[in-house]
C-alpha cells in the first residue's frame, strides 16, 4: 500500500509538473506574443513620427538646393556685433560718398536672370513668372531683397526727414514702401533666429539713456564671397526691359 501510495503521490507530481509546465509554457508565449506585437506597435509609431518628418526634410532640402552653386554653402564663424550707437560702420553713418558707393557695390546682384527650370524647382509657375526681354525670367535672392530694404530704410531715415517737405503722395509710398520692408526683415530674422549672447554694462556717460550693449558671442555665419561671386555672375540690369505676358487660349504665351 505505501509503494502504491508513493506511486500514486509521484503521479499526481508528474501530473502537476506536466500541468505547471504547460501553464507557464502558455504564459511564456501569451507574454512572448505581447512582446512582439508592443515592439510592432512602437515601431510603427516611430515610422509614422520619422517618415514625415523625413519628407519635411527632404521637401527643405530641396527648396534649399534650387541653384546647385548654392548647395553647399561654405560656413564662418564670426564675432562681428553692432553694439556701440555712434562707431560707423562702411554702411551706416549719415550720407556719404562712400557708405553710398558701398551700399550700391553691395546690392549690385538684386536682379538675376533665371531659367525656367529653377523656377519650377523652386515651385513657381514659369508663365506666371515676368519675362526678361534678353531671355529668362527675373528673379531675386532673398538676402538681395533684404539688403535692399535696409537700404531703403537708411535712405528714408537720413534723406526724407519731415523737414524734406514730402508730398502727400510720396509720403504715403514711402509709408506703404517700408512697412512692406519691415514686414520682410521680421520674417527673416524669425527665420535665420541668431541665439548670439548679448550682455549689457552701465555706460560712463552719466546722462546716457541707454545701456551699453556687449557681445562677443561667436555664431555660423555665410561665407559672403561665394553668394557674392554666385550673385555677380548672374546679375542683370536694376532696369531691364521685362516683357508683359498676355495669356492665350492655351493658357500661355506673350
Amino acid at each position: 500500500m505505501k509503494q502504491e501510495g508513493e506511486h500514486l503521490l509521484d503521479e499526481e507530481s508528474d501530473a502537476a509538473h506536466h500541468f505547471i509546465k504547460a501553464n507557464n509554457g502558455g504564459r511564456f508565449c501569451t507574454w512572448r506574443n505581447a512582446y512582439f506585437v508592443t515592439i510592432h506597435i512602437l515601431l510603427l509609431c516611430c515610422l509614422v513620427v520619422i517618415l514625415p518628418s523625413t519628407t519635411r526634410n527632404l521637401r527643405i532640402h530641396q527648396y534649399d538646393s534650387i541653384f546647385p552653386e548654392l548647395r553647399s554653402l561654405r560656413h564662418i564663424v564670426k564675432t562681428e556685433h553692432a553694439t556701440n550707437h555712434t562707431q560707423y560702420s562702411t554702411y551706416s553713418g549719415p550720407p556719404s560718398d562712400v557708405n553710398a558707393a558701398a551700399w550700391e557695390a553691395l546690392i549690385q546682384p538684386l536682379y538675376f536672370n533665371a531659367t525656367a527650370e529653377e523656377l519650377q524647382r523652386a515651385g513657381i509657375r514659369p508663365e506666371a513668372a515676368v519675362k526678361v526681354k534678353d531671355g529668362g525670367y527675373i528673379a531675386a535672392l532673398g538676402v538681395y531683397h533684404e539688403l535692399h530694404c535696409l537700404n531703403k530704410l537708411r535712405y528714408f531715415l537720413y534723406e526724407h526727414s519731415p523737414a524734406a517737405n514730402l508730398t502727400q503722395s510720396s509720403l504715403d509710398y514711402w509709408i506703404d514702401h517700408l512697412d512692406h520692408c519691415i514686414e520682410v526683415l521680421r520674417i527673416s530674422l524669425m527665420c535665420t533666429a541668431d541665439t548670439s549672447l548679448y550682455t549689457f554694462t552701465w555706460p560712463d556717460d552719466p546722462d546716457a539713456v541707454f545701456l551699453d550693449a556687449q557681445s562677443k558671442s561667436p555664431r555660423k555665419c555665410v561665407g559672403w564671397a561665394q553668394v557674392e561671386i554666385w550673385g555677380m555672375k548672374r546679375k542683370i540690369s536694376l532696369s531691364p526691359v521685362l516683357l508683359k505676358t498676355v495669356p492665350d487660349d492655351d493658357g500661355g504665351g506673350i
